[in-house]
């Protein structure tokens, strides 16, 4: 519409200025006209009076000019009724001396802009007997400026009405061929949107709405049919998982029978060879009623240390399913590693197995038991010894890391754990050992009473290389929130 507008403005000056500059070029030929009749009439003659007197009457009112002929001027004005005002104009001797009729105008010219309020001309004349002259005229343009300004006023209206036209016409056409569509393309969109897809849109028979339009058609069927898609995958997904739920239900049940088996089997076996031996012997005793009393106090004897045996292991798994009450205070790695190296060999149970200590000075306190530290430290220090069957080394050593924890680390020199059995060593009643050389139960036992400390046990050993284990303890002022986090 602004353009349709520029170019209608375009055009309203293009036809006002047609219509001045016909108006105008009428007015000059009428004066030329005027003039010529003049020179053919009166100065043939040399009667200026009277030529000056029919150019006054045949101009418009407000018109003057002047007749020069043969050295005689007469000077004519049309709207005086008196003694005539002796004026000239530049354009009456640039007539006599060119020889050629000249033009011009009075008033602003600011193309394409004008305002003219005179039209001036003069051209030269001759009498018969060869003597020259010149006319000039002025001739008032304020009837042409009333004519021309009623052409403007029917040329303005002519834009007005014809903009008006054209605007309604295009909003018409706008709204029936692209706002009404372009709203049916929004209400399908609400649709989709929704859900849905609006069947009944009308977008008309522009081209581009309808491949539009199409294109939504083609989204929706995309977009149902990713949500189809999306639906067999999420009940896919919901019974893949509901069967591993099952599964992890039926693993943790044939998890918890497979504990209670090893545990039933690790109890049977520990407890039935000293009930075995319990049994022979009173088998012995009952037959053999005129057994000498030495011989009976013997069997008696082998009886009390086989209900013994029972009982430490009665009381060892008793301890691991429900640990003793601890006592904890502020205690230093490196003292309570020295002292528990100190028993260890005072005990001389580390035949041809060397026991160095590495440890590092300023190492934070940590909070724990001292005596059930040393019990697993020395727990630990067995294990290592047996590993490495009676020759080798066993290093303990302490060190801070960098997170605010503390560890102290036994490892030895023996063959290391496989990697088969690594996950099992913490396992009630697993061992390696032979049977009656251990219970089974040591490091699960350890195990609970470092978590009894918010600490941990690391493992880390490859077959042939040893075996580390590492217990990593948080320092004695971040053990609250340790204890707090692990519970």
């Amino acid at each position: 519409m602004l353009i349709t507008a520029a170019a209608m403005f375009l055009i309203g000056i293009i036809a006002f200025k047609l219509t001045e500059r016909s108006a105008v070029e009428g007015n000059i030929n009428g004066v030329k006209a005027v003039i010529a009749a003049l020179e053919g009439s009166y100065l043939k003659s040399g009667d200026l009076a009277g030529g000056a007197e029919f150019l006054k009457g045949v101009l418009n009112p407000g018109a003057w000019g002047i007749i020069e002929l043969g050295g005689r001027r007469v000077y004519f004005d049309t709207g005086a009724s008196g003694k005539v005002q002796e004026r000239t104009d530049p354009l009456l001797l640039q007539a006599k001396t060119s020889g050629n009729t000249v033009v011009g105008f009075e008033g602003a010219n600011f193309p394409p802009f004008t305002a003219f309020n005179g039209l001036k001309i003069a051209a030269p004349v001759k009498s018969p007997g060869g003597t020259g002259g010149a006319v000039f005229v002025y001739q008032p343009l304020a009837p042409l400026e009333e004519s021309l300004l009623l052409n403007r006023r029917l040329i303005s209206l002519w834009i007005i009405l014809f903009l008006v036209i054209i605007t309604l016409f295009g909003f018409y056409i706008l709204s029936r061929r692209i706002v009404r569509p372009v709203h049916e393309l929004i209400k399908t969109t609400e649709k989709i949107g929704a859900g849905k897809f609006y069947e009944n849109a009308d977008v008309g028979k522009v081209k581009e709405i309808n491949r539009l339009y199409d294109a939504l058609r083609k989204m929706y069927g995309e977009i149902e049919g990713g949500k189809k898609k999306l639906g067999d995958k999420i009940a896919e997904l919901e019974e893949a998982n509901a069967e591993l739920r099952l599964v992890q239900r039926e693993l943790i049940a044939a998890e918890k029978l497979a504990s209670l088996g090893r545990l039933s089997a690790g109890i049977a076996h520990e407890i039935g060879n000293p009930l075995s031996a319990i049994r022979g012997y009173a088998d012995v005793m009952t037959r053999a009623p005129e057994m000498d009393d030495e011989k009976r106090a013997s069997f008696l004897k082998n009886i009390q240390d086989e209900v013994l045996r029972i009982d430490r292991i009665i009381r060892t798994l008793l301890d691991y399913s429900r640990p003793k009450s601890v006592s904890l205070r502020a205690l230093d790695i490196n003292e309570a590693a020295a002292k528990t190296a100190e028993i260890v060999n005072s005990q001389g149970v580390l035949k041809n197995v060397g026991l160095r200590l590495e440890l590092t000075p300023g190492v934070p306190l940590i909070e724990a038991d001292p005596g059930q530290l040393s019990q697993v430290l020395i727990n630990l220090i067995l294990n290592a010894r047996d590993a490495v069957e009676g020759g080798g080394e066993i290093v303990i050593s302490t060190s801070a890391g960098a997170g605010g924890e503390v560890t102290i680390a036994v490892s030895d020199t023996g063959p290391g754990i496989s990697p088969e059995i690594r996950d099992k060593i913490f396992d009630p009643f697993f061992t390696t050992k032979e049977p009656g050389q251990g219970t089974g139960l040591g490091l699960s036992v350890s195990a609970r009473i470092v978590e009894t400390f918010g600490g941990r046990i690391d493992v880390k050993s490859e077959p042939g290389k040893g075996a580390v284990f590492s217990l990593v303890f948080p320092t004695a002022g971040d053990y609250g929130n340790a204890e707090s986090s692990r519970n």
